[in-house]
C-alpha cells in the first residue's frame, strides 16, 4: 500500500457512483469534485452502466471519466464479481490516494475493490439508508455488507446528522469515523427567485396561455424529484386524483428517469392529461419553485432530500412524508406538512390548495429556514476536514505498525 498522500499536497482523488442520472448524490458529488479540482487534485469519476447520457458528456468535459459496465443497480452476484474485478484493476493502474464511494451498489463494490487495490485512504458518503423501508431479507444483505465494508472504511461522510446516528447504531464505524457535511447547493439563487419565462405555455400550453396573467393563473403543485420508484410519482398522481383536488390545479412534474413513461400513461388513464405537466430536466430549478403554490416529496427513502433544501430556500409550503433527516430541515406545522403515507400527502396537499392563510404561514416558516448550512461555502470545508482526518488516521496507524 502507498503512503496516504499530503492532504495539501496533490491527490488523485477516485469518486465511485453506481449511477450518473440527475439526482440528488450525483449533484452533491460532482459539487465536491469541482471544489476538489479547484483545491489542485486530480478528480476522476468512475460510474456503472446506468448513466444519463448529457450529465456524462457534462462530467467529462471536467473530469476524467471511466465507465464500468458491469456495475448495476440491481443485486447480481455475476455482474457484481465482474465489477469488483474491473475496478481493482483500473484502481491499481490510476493508484489513486483516496477512494471515495457513492450510492449503495458502489459503495460496498467500490471499497471492496479498493480495498484489494491496496488504496490508501477509502472514504463512504452516504446519502441515503440503503436498509430502510425495503423488504426484510433485502434489508439484511444491506446492513452485513455495510457493516462488512465498515470494517476498512477510513471515514464516513453523512449527508445529515440523523443519518450519522442511524450508521452508529447500526454497528458502521466509530464516532469519530464519521462527518456530517449537508449537500452543497447555491441556497441563494432560490431567494427571491422570478418566475420561468415560459410559465404561460407551461400552465396553458395552446392559444389559452396569452390570456394568462399572475391574478388568474391556476394553482400550482410541483415535485422536483428523479422518475424512480422510490419517490412514488405514481402513487402521488393516484391519490390526488382520488381526493378532492380542485379541477383548476396544476401538477408540474420536473425531472427524468425510469418510471416517466408508466407516469405519463396513468395521467392519461385517469383524464389528468390537460391537469399534468411533464417538464423533464430544467435547469431552473428556482424558478419553478417560484411559480409554485405547494411543493411536495412523496419518496419512502432518502438521505436528507436536496429539494427539500430548496422548497424551503424558496420560501414555499411544503408537503413531504416522513424519512430519517427531515427534521434537520423542517418541523411540521412550522415550514411545513410531515405526513406517513402517499395518501395523505395529497391529502395535505388539496388542504393547503383550499385554505391560503395555512399555505402562507408555512410559506412563511419556509423562507424563514436558516438554509446557510448548505451553501459551499458551509460545507466544502467539512468535505476537506473529512479527508484530513481519514489521512491523518492512516498515517497514525502506519506509523504504529
Amino acid at each position: 500500500m502507498q503512503a496516504p498522500a499530503d492532504q495539501n499536497a496533490e491527490m488523485v482523488i477516485i469518486h465511485v457512483l453506481t449511477r450518473l442520472l440527475r439526482a440528488g448524490a450525483e449533484e452533491n458529488t460532482l459539487d465536491i469534485a469541482t471544489a476538489q479540482q479547484q483545491d489542485g487534485h486530480r478528480v476522476i469519476i468512475v460510474h456503472g452502466l446506468e448513466h444519463e447520457p448529457t450529465i456524462a458528456a457534462s462530467a467529462r468535459s471536467r473530469f476524467e471519466l471511466h465507465q464500468v459496465d458491469s456495475l448495476v443497480h440491481e443485486i447480481a452476484p455475476r455482474h457484481d464479481i465482474a465489477a469488483v474485478r474491473q475496478m481493482v484493476r483500473l484502481f491499481r493502474r490510476l493508484r489513486p490516494d483516496v477512494v471515495h464511494t457513492h450510492q449503495s451498489k458502489a459503495g460496498v463494490l467500490g471499497r471492496i475493490a479498493a480495498r484489494l487495490a491496496r488504496a490508501p485512504v477509502i472514504i463512504h458518503g452516504v446519502h441515503i439508508l440503503p436498509w430502510v423501508q425495503i423488504r426484510q431479507s433485502k434489508r439484511l444483505i444491506y446492513l452485513i455488507a455495510e457493516r462488512f465494508c465498515a470494517r476498512f472504511t477510513d471515514m464516513f461522510i453523512d449527508v445529515s446528522p440523523a443519518v450519522r446516528a442511524e450508521c452508529l447504531a447500526r454497528g458502521m464505524g466509530r464516532p469519530e469515523q464519521h462527518v456530517v457535511a449537508f449537500s452543497p447547493m447555491p441556497v441563494e439563487t432560490f431567494r427571491n427567485a422570478a418566475w420561468p419565462d415560459d410559465w404561460c405555455e407551461m400552465l396553458s400550453p395552446g392559444p389559452q396561455a396569452r390570456r394568462l396573467t399572475k391574478e388568474t393563473r391556476p394553482p400550482v403543485i410541483l415535485m422536483l424529484a428523479a422518475f424512480e420508484p422510490r419517490k412514488r410519482h405514481l402513487e402521488y398522481l393516484n391519490a390526488l386524483a382520488a381526493s378532492a383536488c380542485p379541477v383548476e390545479a396544476v401538477l408540474l412534474f420536473a425531472g427524468v428517469g425510469p418510471e416517466l413513461e408508466y407516469v405519463r400513461a396513468a395521467a392519461e388513464t385517469l383524464g389528468w392529461s390537460e391537469r399534468v405537466r411533464f417538464l423533464g430536466h430544467r435547469h431552473d430549478p428556482e424558478r419553478l419553485i417560484a411559480l409554485a403554490d405547494v411543493c411536495v416529496l412523496s419518496s419512502v427513502r432518502e438521505g436528507l432530500p436536496r429539494v427539500i433544501v430548496q422548497y424551503a430556500a424558496g420560501g414555499r409550503a411544503i408537503v413531504v412524508t416522513r424519512v430519517p433527516g427531515l427534521e434537520d430541515i423542517v418541523g411540521d406545522g412550522e415550514n411545513a406538512i410531515i405526513v406517513d403515507s402517499v395518501p395523505a400527502a395529497a391529502h395535505a396537499t388539496v388542504r393547503l390548495l383550499r385554505n391560503p392563510k395555512m399555505r402562507e404561514r408555512l410559506a412563511e416558516g419556509a423562507a424563514a429556514t436558516d438554509v446557510m448550512q448548505w451553501s459551499p461555502e458551509r460545507t466544502y470545508p467539512k468535505v476537506r476536514e473529512a479527508y484530513a482526518a481519514a489521512t491523518a488516521a492512516v498515517r497514525r496507524r502506519a506509523g504504529g505498525r
